[in-house]
C-alpha cells in the first residue's frame, strides 16, 4: 500500500467534511499534515489523531542555526523521505505553494486541489496568486471543484492537461434513505455557514416574499457564522419569527434526517465584493441524493450539480424575486417536487457520489506516482 500525505490548514474543521473524507477514505496510508498552509503537525490515526510537531529529537537539535521557515520544510522533507511518502495532496492552493520547495528537494509528486476562495478571492490573489504560476509548472496535477473553476485556473495559467474536474461528491451511505418531498409538509431547508459566499440573507428576503404566497410554508437553517445574528435581527425585523427556525451548527447525521423532513433546500450563494466564490456546495449534492429539489442560484459548480427545471431550480445571484417565486411554486405544488427531487436522486446517484469523487481522485494521484 502507498504511503501518501494530505495537508490541510485545519486538523478537523466541521465544515470541511470532504478533506476529512479524503483522509479517511483514498486508499492508501494516509498521512495527515495540518496547522498552517506549510504544516506544523501530522498524525497517521486520522483527523481526529494526537498531533505530532514536525521536526522532534535530534533533528531539531541539528537544524537550530537555521530560521524557523526553513526549519520547519527541512523537517518535513526529512519526514516525507523517512517514511516514503509517495505523494503528496495538498488541500488549497496556498497549502500547494508552501509545500512546493519542500516536494521539489524530496523529489515527491505535488497534487493541488483546490476548492473555492484559494482560486478567486483577492486577499488569497494578492498574499499567493503571484506564486499560482510557478505552482502550475511544478505540480504533478490541479484538482478542481467545478467547471468554473477550471476555467479560473487555466486564466491563471494552469497547463489544461494538468487540470482534472472532479466535485467532491454527496456521501450516499450516509444520505442514503430517499426522501419522498411531496409527502413531507412545505418545510425549505438550508445548511451550511452563515458566510457572505452563502448570502443566508437573501434566502430569509426571498423567503419572506415567497410566505405571501404560501403562508404554510416554513424554513430552517442550519449553521453558524458571522452573519447569523445579522439574519436572526432581519427574520425579526421581517416579522417571519413565526416561521422561521436557526438551529445552529448540527452534526452531520443529523442534517440527513432534517432533509427527509423538507419539501426542497434552498441557496442563495453568490460572488462577494472581494470575489470569493464558492466550489460545488456538497450540502447541495448531499439533499440532491436524498431526493431534493434544489432551489439555488447559478453560481459557480452549481449548476454542473443541478438541472434546472429537471432536478431543481436556478436563479440568478442576487434575484430575490425569482428565487420567492420558486419556493412558493415547490409550497404549493408538492408533486412537482416529487419528481424533480425523484431526477436529483437519480442524477446525483449517477454522476456526483462521494465514491465517484474518492475513485477519480486516487487514479489521479496513482498516475502522479507512476510518472
Amino acid at each position: 500500500m502507498h504511503h501518501i500525505a494530505v495537508v490541510s490548514t485545519n486538523q478537523y474543521k466541521y465544515s470541511e467534511t470532504f478533506i476529512h473524507r479524503h483522509v479517511s477514505m483514498l486508499p492508501a496510508k494516509v498521512h495527515y499534515f495540518f496547522d498552517g498552509y506549510l504544516p506544523h503537525h501530522y498524525t497517521t490515526k486520522g483527523v481526529t489523531g494526537q498531533p505530532q510537531p514536525f521536526g522532534t529529537g535530534s533533528l531539531l537539535h541539528r537544524l537550530q542555526l537555521k530560521p524557523p521557515k526553513e526549519r520547519l520544510q527541512l523537517a518535513i522533507q526529512q519526514y516525507l523521505l523517512q517514511n516514503k511518502i509517495r505523494a503528496v495532496l495538498a488541500e488549497y492552493g496556498p497549502s500547494g505553494v508552501e509545500m512546493m520547495p519542500v516536494c521539489e528537494a524530496a523529489n515527491i509528486p505535488l497534487i493541488v486541489h483546490f476548492h473555492g476562495y484559494d482560486a478567486y478571492r483577492q486577499d488569497m490573489m494578492q498574499s499567493y496568486g503571484g506564486q499560482y504560476p510557478a505552482l502550475f509548472n511544478r505540480a504533478a496535477a490541479v484538482v478542481a471543484v467545478s467547471k468554473h473553476m477550471c476555467q479560473r485556473l487555466e486564466d491563471l495559467g494552469c497547463p489544461p492537461h494538468k487540470i482534472h474536474h472532479t466535485a467532491c461528491g454527496a456521501d450516499t451511505e450516509l444520505f442514503s434513505t430517499r426522501c419522498l418531498p411531496e409527502k413531507n409538509p412545505p418545510l425549505f431547508v438550508s445548511v451550511g455557514r452563515f458566510a457572505d459566499t452563502k448570502a443566508p440573507h437573501l434566502t430569509l428576503l426571498a423567503f419572506s416574499e415567497a410566505l405571501k404566497l404560501a403562508s404554510e410554508a416554513k424554513l430552517m437553517m442550519a449553521g453558524n457564522g458571522h452573519l447569523l445574528h445579522a439574519c436572526q435581527i432581519m427574520a425579526k425585523a421581517l416579522q417571519i419569527t413565526h416561521a422561521v427556525i436557526f438551529l445552529g451548527s448540527i452534526e452531520h447525521p443529523q442534517v440527513a434526517q432534517l432533509l427527509l423532513q423538507a419539501r426542497a433546500f434552498v441557496q442563495h450563494s453568490v460572488t462577494t465584493p472581494d470575489n470569493d466564490t464558492e466550489g460545488t456546495p456538497v450540502s447541495v449534492m448531499e439533499a440532491g441524493a436524498l431526493g431534493l429539489p434544489v432551489i439555488a442560484t447559478a453560481h459557480a459548480g452549481i449548476p454542473d450539480v443541478v438541472v434546472h427545471g429537471h432536478t431543481g431550480l436556478l436563479v440568478a445571484e442576487g434575484n430575490v424575486a425569482d428565487m420567492a417565486a420558486y419556493i412558493a411554486m415547490l409550497a404549493n405544488n408538492p408533486d412537482l417536487a416529487g419528481e424533480m427531487g425523484a431526477a436529483a436522486a437519480n442524477h446525483i446517484g449517477q454522476y456526483f457520489t462521494l465514491q465517484h469523487h474518492i475513485t477519480a481522485l486516487w487514479k489521479i494521484i496513482s498516475e502522479c506516482i507512476k510518472k
